[in-house]
């Protein structure tokens, strides 16, 4: 796999690990949720004997809202009135259901559906995943980017996944802000990083957290 497609992928595992921790977890959590919105920073770096080199990097806008739901878009800043259309990732918290928008062409698409025993609404963790893990695999605590966050070494699944470490925030529900992992080669460096954090802007645009007036649902 190129590191254009490896870049790619690893953005969406990162989401995708999100919103399956949020979706897992949902029966133990009992805290309000914390609106929020940030820009997720993915970047791929190539590793030498005398460094590393960025070849890549992506910028996502992101929001949470008050009601848990999640809103990723495909360019680092939103804006309704611009002309250049992307495209939108949605984990709705009332229904569970994970959609993927395009605003160019008006189109909603279902990827995922909760199964029955998914407690609905969603809810936050309380992070009782986190705090089981062995404490041999934690890495303490750190400021990252304002906001103070709890590490975890992330578990290798074999040679082709080495794994890597993970930091959450456990002010805002345990959200990822920052990860990195090596590639199955040990030669590609892959980061992601939650920037421009603010919390409580989430609900900023209302508009995000529901499928548009008029859009297409498509297989």
């Amino acid at each position: 796999m190129n590191p254009r497609k490896r870049s790619v992928v690893w953005t969406f595992l990162l989401l995708a690990a999100c919103i399956c921790r949020t979706s897992w977890c949902a029966q133990q959590g009992t805290s309000v949720w914390v609106s929020f919105s940030a820009v997720k920073v993915s970047r791929v770096y190539q590793l030498s004997t005398s460094g590393r080199e960025l070849i890549k990097e992506t910028r996502q806008f992101t929001a949470r809202s008050k009601d848990g739901s999640l809103f990723v878009y495909d360019a680092a800043n939103y804006d309704p009135s611009s002309k250049d259309k992307h495209v939108g990732m949605l984990l709705d918290a009332a229904t569970g259901k994970f959609f993927r928008i395009d605003f160019g062409h008006q189109r909603v698409q279902v990827l995922r559906t909760p199964g029955p025993d998914v407690p609905l609404p969603l809810r936050p963790t309380t992070g009782e995943d986190y705090k089981a893990a062995p404490p041999e695999r934690s890495l303490g605590s750190k400021m990252i980017n304002g906001v103070l966050c709890i590490g975890w070494k992330a578990v290798a699944g074999g040679p082709q996944y080495p794994g890597g470490e993970m930091w959450v925030a456990p002010s805002l529900n345990y959200e990822p802000v920052e990860g990195e992992t090596l590639d199955e080669t040990h030669h590609t460096l892959i980061k992601m990083d939650l920037e421009e954090i603010q919390i409580g802007r989430g609900s900023d645009h209302p508009e995000l957290f529901r499928i548009p007036d008029g859009f297409q649902m498509v297989e």
